[in-house]
């Protein structure tokens, strides 16, 4: 549980950290975290961050879907849980 929730958080904080046209709705954020967190436990353990990766960008391609501006998660460090985003 403890990594799904540093792994959402980090994904979070990435996606805030873009430009102000493209960040999340401040209402949404405890959300996402939530859903991405959820989509992460469904995984894990895992011994393989690509599969921490896959977990977060089928979240991330649901809010797509819903007309969120995200982007995808390239890299998650499974011991850390620092994540890789592209940048602008």
């Amino acid at each position: 549980m403890r990594t799904a929730g540093i792994v959402a958080e980090n994904v979070v904080r990435a996606l805030e950290r873009l430009d102000a046209d493209e960040r999340l709705p401040e209402a949404s954020r405890d959300a996402v975290v939530a859903g991405l967190t959820r989509e992460l436990l469904a995984v894990l353990p895992t011994p393989a961050g690509d599969i921490l990766v896959a977990a977060c960008n089928r979240y991330l391609a649901a809010l797509a879907d819903c007309g969120l501006p995200v982007q995808r998660v390239e890299d998650v460090d499974q011991f850390q849980g620092s994540v890789t985003m592209p940048t602008a």
